[in-house]
């Protein structure tokens, strides 16, 4: 009874860390990618290109909270397959590796899980990055009497939207995939 109440925490685990990066992956196409595709402007524009800049970061602060949620799920999964998968739970395992043959799925996930949490982390570490360009926007919109400013402006857009949050939704979809194909592994629903 005790070794099936573990397993189905596991698996609630694992399909909780599935849901937040799917939530994380809406957050980040749907929301913070369409407010970074157009041009920004100083002059007239610039309270636009606040409010956008506003909007993008609240969506970004969301994935990467969600992200944040999902890594540590995916710990705490961990943790439970190594006490859980032990033939004495007082004494849990310290790698994945020792676990027997009859908890093959749980080894699995645990595998795709480990892939799905580096992704996980260099996409937050991407999702940084680009709201660090986006702070640098808010900068230069006050300073609309600088020689090339919104040549300026427009390659910190740039980085943000093409370079840092493509990169962030492709390390997020790889790791949705992963979380996924662990859900899949332990039949989670």
């Amino acid at each position: 009874m005790a070794e099936e109440a573990w397993r189905e925490r596991f698996r609630q685990r694992v399909a909780e860390v599935d849901d937040l990066f799917v939530e994380a992956f809406e957050l980040l196409v749907d929301n913070a990618r369409i407010h970074l595709e157009a041009q920004m402007l100083v002059g007239d524009a610039a309270a636009a290109a606040r409010a956008r800049i506003q909007l993008a970061q609240g969506a970004l602060e969301d994935a990467s909270g969600k992200l944040a949620s999902a890594m540590s799920l995916m710990v705490g999964a961990k943790l439970l397959v190594l006490r859980g998968g032990s033939h004495d739970p007082l004494m849990p395992y310290h790698d994945i590796g020792h676990l027997g043959d009859e908890y093959a799925a749980e080894k699995n996930a645990c595998a795709k899980l480990r892939g799905a949490e580096r992704e996980a982390e260099e996409a937050c570490a991407r999702i940084g990055m680009c709201s660090g360009h986006l702070e640098t926007i808010s900068l230069l919109l006050d300073h609309e009497n600088l020689p090339g400013v919104n040549d300026l402006i427009e390659n910190e857009r740039l980085d943000a939207a093409v370079d840092d949050l493509l990169a962030a939704i492709g390390k997020v979809e790889s790791g949705k995939k992963m979380a996924n194909d662990a859900r899949l592994d332990v039949g989670a629903n």
